[in-house]
């Protein structure tokens, strides 16, 4: 037990380290709430990412984490989790209602460690606690626009009167702008300088007439390492403003002319495809140790999207179906699918269940064991004795079953490998959960996005930048027109640096 302090709600302690969070969190560590209890604002197995240094738990509206007047042994201000350091502690704020902590009570306050369970007063709310590790181990690794929408839910939340509210944005925006011009300028001469080192150094081995295998194998290796740093350039490098452009009189007609994109409304043709895009809901997870011991989690709630191709194909990301083999990129519930994935490798039994619904109405159940996926490139490892299976975030991230529809979406398999840079791309989804409030009206949600780089990566990926996706859009169809027409291109994976990762649809076979 933590030496007692008192607690104190502060202005820096949410809006000073949200604001810290969104333009500078490359470095900032953040935990992860995971609700073990369904209630008015959370399903069970819900996840919250916490950005800011001091969060409040209760039923009062200013709570970052709020619980419904259905909760009466829940005070208004019952708990609070604060920074210490590189530490989280919880700490009692109800002078009438206890907070425990794995089944104990907490007297004043007490440190927290990953995989800790809180519980709002006996009988009460259940909530995980998880500090994400690895690549997922700090704020820099969610996406700046994620980021912004968790800055408006914690760091604003507890002072939500307007005239704060729109100060405070003000001077985000103006922070955000300083932030963001200062940094960009910053790593493209940096870029700049990359590109011309590798390109040097890539002459000098051309040049060289005895070149042996270790040397070509490193031209690869820079060749591989020059491409993304021009592509980098690209996504940093300023876009003019075409209100400002100054015409060269002695030129009739521009350099290389952009194409233009269609900026027209959601057309017809794209609501036309909304009744095959579905969303998937988790019903059930079983999981059984080699020793007997069996384990069962029950509506889980929405996971995912997931769409009916022309052939009747239901096609989806692996990582929503299988998400236990992907725990390393799931930060949210990491330690949580760990377990599961060692008691599948392990001789144990996993077994999950799931519904999948349409704006049609249209549904369909089906289990982990009906699709198809690619093992492939699996990887075996070792962790502290125990055996695992992870499975890579590359072109095998898919997986589908067969269903008896004999109308879909139309698919490309040849241009999802050839998409020039540039174009296009609309998404529909559900990000974040939206347009799945309501299961007897599911409504997808229209994204858009642009191809960063020609054809695909080193790992069979297309490559996206400015997309507003975000998680909940996983295994959603990514389109692109041709002959006029929307033609599905692949599916989407996930993120990396701000960069999304897209299935091309001619991997799912």
């Amino acid at each position: 037990m933590a030496q007692s302090t008192v607690y104190k709600r502060t202005v820096g302690g949410s809006i000073g380290a949200g604001i810290g969070s969104v333009f500078g969190g490359s470095g900032k560590t953040y935990f992860i709430l995971e609700h073990k209890t369904s209630s008015k604002y959370y399903r069970v197995g819900e996840t919250q990412e916490i950005i800011v240094d001091q969060i409040e738990l209760g039923r009062d509206s200013k709570c970052q984490v709020r619980f419904d007047d259905s909760f009466t042994t829940v005070s208004r201000r019952h708990a609070a989790i604060v920074r210490d350091g590189n530490r989280w502690k919880l700490v009692q704020v109800s002078s009438t209602n206890s907070t425990l902590l794995n089944g104990q009570k907490v007297q004043n306050e007490s440190y927290l460690h990953s995989g800790d369970e809180i519980q709002l007063s006996e009988g009460g709310p259940k909530l995980g606690f998880i500090v994400p590790a690895g690549k997922k181990a700090t704020v820099g690794s969610i996406g700046l626009t994620r980021r912004l929408n968790l800055f408006g839910q914690q760091a604003l939340r507890p002072y939500k009167q307007a005239i704060t509210a729109l100060s405070v944005l003000l001077i985000l925006v103006i922070a955000g702008a300083v932030w963001w011009g200062t940094n960009q300028a910053g790593e493209l001469a940096k870029l700049t300088a990359d590109k011309t080192r590798l390109e040097q150094e890539i002459q000098n081995i051309i040049n060289n007439p005895k070149a042996d295998p270790a040397t070509t194998a490193r031209l690869d290796s820079l060749k591989q390492e020059l491409e993304k740093t021009k592509t980098r350039i690209v996504y940093v490098t300023p876009k003019p403003d075409p209100d400002k452009v100054i015409a060269d009189p002695k030129k009739t007609e521009p350099i290389n002319p952009p194409q233009p994109i269609d900026q027209s409304q959601p057309s017809a043709e794209i609501k036309n495809c909304n009744p095959y895009v579905f969303a998937v809901f988790q019903d059930l997870l079983i999981y059984e140790t080699t020793s007997g011991e069996k384990y069962e989690k029950s509506n889980l709630g929405f996971v995912g999207t997931g769409f009916i191709l022309s052939d009747g194909r239901f096609v989806t990301a692996r990582h929503v179906i299988e998400p236990w083999y992907y725990f390393n990129y799931l930060g949210a519930s990491y330690s949580f699918y760990k377990l599961i994935n060692e008691a599948a490798f392990n001789g144990g039994k996993v077994s999950a269940k799931f519904t999948i619904v349409s704006p049609s109405g249209k549904r369909y159940s089906f289990n982990n064991e009906q699709v198809i996926c690619n093992r492939a490139n699996d990887r075996k490892f070792t962790d502290n004795g125990s055996l695992y299976i992870e499975a890579s975030a590359d072109r095998y991230d898919w997986a589908y079953f067969q269903t008896s529809e004999t109308k879909g979406l139309k698919f490309d398999n040849e241009l999802s490998r050839t998409l020039s840079q540039g174009v296009q791309l609309e998404i529909l989804g559900f990000p974040r959960g939206l347009g799945t409030e309501d299961i007897n009206n599911i409504i997808p949600i229209l994204s858009n996005s642009l191809t960063s780089r020609a054809g695909v990566d080193n790992n069979g990926l297309i490559v996206s930048s400015n997309d507003d996706t975000a998680g909940g859009n996983s295994g959603g169809p990514v389109f692109t027109k041709k002959d006029g027409n929307y033609v599905v291109v692949g599916l989407i994976s996930g993120s990396n640096f701000e960069k999304g990762r897209i299935v091309p649809i001619c991997e799912v076979k």
